[in-house]
């Protein structure tokens, strides 16, 4: 007993190719094709990400801080831990809004 199977015959599409008469000539979406993201715009998206991740930890640093010098209860020590924590976040926080403009200063320039 022989069984063949046959491949199904391809349907040509408008762009050159062929294609499965089921699936039939489907476009593939210009984003995907497209190579001619820029180094600038990985730059800027890569900057962006950093600053958002730089006013999180910042927030949540800032709280912390707030929160260590609430409770120090008259604790020298403790207040001062607080207040570096609390120096500490705002020079992250102001370093991170920094860094964009100079990425995007940079990046204006070219």
């Amino acid at each position: 007993m022989n069984s063949t199977t046959t491949l199904p015959s391809l349907i040509p599409c408008s762009d050159g190719t062929l294609a499965d008469p089921a699936v039939g000539c489907v476009a593939t979406p210009e984003a995907l094709v497209n190579s001619s993201t820029s180094l600038g715009s990985i730059l800027v998206q890569l900057a962006n990400g950093f600053l958002g991740l730089i006013i999180i930890v910042s927030t949540i640093s800032l709280i912390y801080g707030a929160l260590h010098w609430a409770t120090s209860v008259g604790n020298e020590i403790q207040i001062e831990k607080g207040k570096r924590i609390l120096y500490w976040s705002v020079f992250g926080l102001v370093l991170g809004l920094v860094a964009q403009y100079v990425v995007g200063a940079v990046l204006g320039w070219v």
